[in-house]
Formats: C-alpha cells, sequence, structure tokens
C-alpha cells in the first residue's frame, strides 16, 4: 500500500520560536503554518487533522511576500485537487486543539478517529489549556482509540504520542518514498536537528512524555513531517 501525502495550508500565526521548542529559541519571531494533510491511495481520501475554522483565516499581508505560501479555507484547498468535503472517507483527528479540528463539522460521510484519553480531556479540560472548544466537535461521532499504536488503513497507523496533549496521536504513513511520520504534536524542524536528541516541543501538559514521544519519532529513521515546519512539500505515492 503506497500513498501520497498533500499539505494544505488552513492558516498562519506568528508566535515565538519557544512555542516549539522547549528552553530554546525564545524572542525570534516565526510564521507557523495551520496544516491540515491530505493522504490518498487505495480509493481512499483522508484528512489528517481539519486546520483552522475559515472563520478564522486572517492572513498578515506580509506572511506571502514572505513565504511565497498562500493560506486558504480548507474547503478552497480540497476544490485545489478536485474534491469536496463529501469526498473525504475517513478523518483522522491528532489532537483537538483548536487549529487541529476546526472544520470537522464539514465532513458528515467520513468516519472519525481520534485517542480516548484526548476526546475526554476536550470535554473537561483544564483551564490552563485554552486550545480545547467542544463546539468543534458536536455532533461528531468518533470512533476512539484505545492502543499503543492502531491501523486505520493497511498502510496508515496512528502511534499514541503524549506529552504535548494527553491523547496526541502520531501517523505513520507508507508512501512511495518509504515510510513517513506525521509528527500530531506541535514541532517544526528546529526541533530535529541532525545530531543529538530531538528538542522537546514547547507547548506540552507533560514535558517528560513530550521529550520521549519526539525520541521515538526521531529514532524511526522515516521522513518526518513536523506539525508546523513552514515548507513541507508533498510526498509521492
Amino acid at each position: 500500500m503506497a500513498y501520497s501525502i498533500i499539505p494544505l495550508l488552513t492558516g498562519v500565526r506568528n508566535p515565538d520560536q519557544g512555542i516549539m521548542t522547549y528552553q530554546q529559541g525564545y524572542g525570534k519571531r516565526i510564521w507557523l503554518p495551520i496544516w491540515a494533510f491530505l493522504i490518498q491511495g487505495e480509493g481512499k481520501n483522508v484528512l489528517i487533522d481539519t486546520g483552522l475554522d475559515e472563520n478564522e483565516l486572517f492572513v498578515p499581508e506580509t506572511f506571502e511576500k514572505e513565504t511565497g505560501l498562500i493560506a486558504k479555507s480548507l474547503v478552497e484547498n480540497l476544490e485545489d485537487h478536485g474534491l469536496t468535503p463529501d469526498d473525504i472517507d475517513v478523518v483522522v483527528n491528532t489532537h483537538l486543539h483548536d487549529d487541529h479540528c476546526g472544520n470537522n463539522g464539514l465532513f458528515t460521510r467520513a468516519k472519525f478517529y481520534v485517542h480516548s484519553d484526548e476526546l475526554a480531556f476536550c470535554k473537561n479540560p483544564h483551564p490552563l489549556d485554552h486550545r480545547y472548544d467542544e463546539y468543534f466537535i458536536e455532533n461528531i461521532v468518533f470512533t476512539t482509540i484505545e492502543e499503543q499504536q492502531f491501523q486505520v488503513l493497511p498502510g496508515l497507523e496512528v502511534l499514541h504520542s503524549p506529552g504535548h496533549t494527553t491523547g496526541c496521536l502520531s501517523v505513520l504513513v507508507d508512501t512511495g518514498e518509504g515510510r513517513v511520520a506525521i509528527t500530531g504534536f506541535c514541532c517544526n524542524a528546529e526541533n530535529f536537528p541532525e545530531n543529538g536528541p530531538a528538542v522537546c516541543p514547547g507547548v506540552h501538559i507533560d514535558a517528560m512524555a513530550a521529550w520521549d514521544s519526539i525520541q521515538k519519532i526521531k529514532e524511526m529513521g522515516v521522513k518526518i513531517l513536523p506539525m508546523h515546519e513552514l515548507h513541507i512539500k508533498a510526498v509521492s505515492a
């Protein structure tokens, strides 16, 4: 089974690099892209996350000039690939922060997957984590995942990667370019230095668990798509 992976840019924010890299990069402003990933193969259209709510799509004028990237609503992104929300068969929410499930309600025909711990936390979040809003998952019927590793489809698996959130999932995809890991947790290329351990994500509910999870991804020796890396290229089937 070989799938393609197409990154879809649904929004952008302009935070500090320290949001990505724990205890590193503070004071450095970055463009933080908000991606959804379209995975295609075996007659299936799969979305990894649904990105930022299109009603929150406010892009600074300088973003396109500086990066050459254009953020669009998720519906517009899908149209660019000849698809509508009704064409999506499966949605995997890596976690339920607002920028990862903002358009869930568009996909009325899709089967949704999320980790059971993540769903429970979203329904009763700690006050310190303001990124949850149950509005984005209203009327969504989820298939909940309990296992450490779970096969969504042949050649497409999810791995429980807690730390950034309690039920964060990384996604492992067999592609024409080999196995690829979509991290799920917040990070960019700066989290993965060529030498030495990976850098713990800067936003987490458990730093030690987040550190362990990112090491597991780096040690797999596969191509990594960091969840908020600016320049991510499509992966062919």
